[in-house]
């Protein structure tokens, strides 16, 4: 009895597979869009001490980041569904944001792909495929960080080269401010790698629900269908 147990838990363990196709799965994705969206308006300020070195040598100064914890959940949601489910997510705000509401962080609608910002929404999709690649490989800290490298790389190139097409055509009016560009990637790298090992306890956890129903449960469920057939 207790072996039986043991061997239908040892099923809902994680071992590295990809996200199934299921019910739990599906809520799951749905749970992360809201999460996403609840992101895209919602601003932490993030205070620290930085050294600085001056005339009177070493000090530390207070420093203030205003945290918009948007790409970090998208890295989140990556490492928690994969690729697959993860577009799926993507999709999912890019739809409502398009006919639904104004979840994009400076607005929505069809118009919004004249906007730059835009760029960066296509690049949540480039990012979300790179990540959920490179972590189903493997879930070590050197593959994290290099997933947070990664996805924050590519959703700013992306957002960079759309915004370049953009003034290139004179579509845009506002260009990015390219002086904290560097600020940002570094901030939404250090975040995005936080949050990626944050959620590797979590996947464990809603692995239960969106894996499918165990093998054995299957086999047992059949033999019971044939019985009364």
């Amino acid at each position: 009895m207790n072996k039986r147990l043991v061997g239908e838990y040892r099923e809902f363990i994680f071992k590295g597979e990809k996200t199934p196709f299921s019910l739990g799965a599906l809520a799951v994705a749905v749970f992360c869009t809201v999460l996403l969206i609840v992101a895209t308006f919602t601003k932490l300020d993030v205070n620290y001490w930085w050294p600085v070195f001056g005339d009177e040598g070493l000090t530390f100064v207070l420093k203030k980041y205003p945290l918009v914890p948007q790409i970090p959940v998208i890295m989140a949601t990556a490492a928690i569904l994969g690729a697959r489910f993860g577009t799926l997510v993507m999709l999912f705000y890019l739809l409502i944001g398009f006919f639904l509401w104004p979840v994009f962080g400076f607005g929505g609608g069809i118009g919004y792909v004249k906007s730059y910002f835009f760029g960066y929404i296509l690049g949540f999709f480039i990012a979300n495929i790179f990540v959920g690649r490179i972590l189903s490989h493997k879930y070590s800290l050197m593959h994290m960080l290099y997933a947070s490298v990664i996805g924050v790389l590519s959703i700013h190139i992306c957002g960079i080269l759309y915004s370049l097409i953009l003034e290139l055509f004179k579509f845009s009016g506002v260009a990015p401010n390219f002086k904290t560009l560097l600020s940002h990637i570094t901030y939404d790298t250090v975040f995005s790698f936080a949050a990626i090992v944050l959620v590797k306890p979590v996947k464990y956890i809603l692995w239960i629900a969106m894996k499918n129903e165990p093998k054995r449960q299957k086999v047992v469920k059949e033999e019971i269908i044939k019985e009364n057939v």
